[in-house]
């Protein structure tokens, strides 16, 4: 559950770009750690998810910033 505090800002299309670029960057780090050699199985898997959830998250605020613009 996401609980809005009184300091909670609208989506505008400057914060969407500053989210997006974000999201990139972390996606790009874990892309990175991903192809390390000396990583186990289990951190692999779980660099892997963490990067298909972003990737996830991406695709959810895309379609809602074209929910707005409609």
């Amino acid at each position: 559950m996401i609980t809005l505090t009184g300091d909670t800002t609208v989506l505008t299309n400057e914060n969407y770009e500053v989210l997006i670029a974000i999201l990139e960057e972390m996606r790009s780090c874990l892309y990175s750690d991903i192809g390390l050699e000396d990583l186990s199985d289990r951190a692999g898997d779980v660099l892997s998810r963490d990067y298909r959830r972003l990737r996830t998250i991406q695709e959810q605020l895309a379609l809602t910033m074209e929910t707005f613009k409609l």
